[in-house]
């Protein structure tokens, strides 16, 4: 068991090691910073939620990858949300576990973006 340990904090390592690498190599790609300001902003009473929401949906889908390849962590995910819509969601594993624990509706939000985008198809279609 402790071999396991060992060898997934060695990959993790590893895996930021070449992320800090990748950042001097490539400085254009990583080339703005949190002092750019917000790219949108998300205007909800549960912006955070929602945005925990739909990012671990991104992330399951395993769509995102970095620049090298690898697939994005849910963390890195995250990132990407804070810096596009200028929050910080600095509880996101907590969020993340909450999601999970749903009993009723498991994805509000993603359900609710189902819903609007079948009823604009609907529109369309009349």
């Amino acid at each position: 068991m402790l071999g396991y340990c060992v060898e997934a904090v060695l990959q993790r390592v590893e895996v930021e090691i070449r992320f800090a690498r990748e950042r001097q190599e490539y400085p254009e790609r990583y080339a703005g910073s949190s002092d750019d300001g917000p790219l949108a902003v998300w205007t909800s009473n549960n912006n955070k939620m929602e945005i925990a929401e739909l990012m671990l949906g991104i992330y399951l889908a395993k769509v995102l990858h970095t620049p090298d390849g690898m697939l994005m962590e849910y963390r890195e995910v995250i990132r990407l949300a804070e810096r596009a819509f200028g929050v910080k969601i600095s509880n996101h594993r907590e969020l993340k576990r909450d999601i999970f624990k749903r009993t009723n509706e498991l994805v509000i939000f993603l359900k609710r973006l189902i819903f609007l985008i079948e009823q604009e198809r609907d529109k369309k279609d009349a």
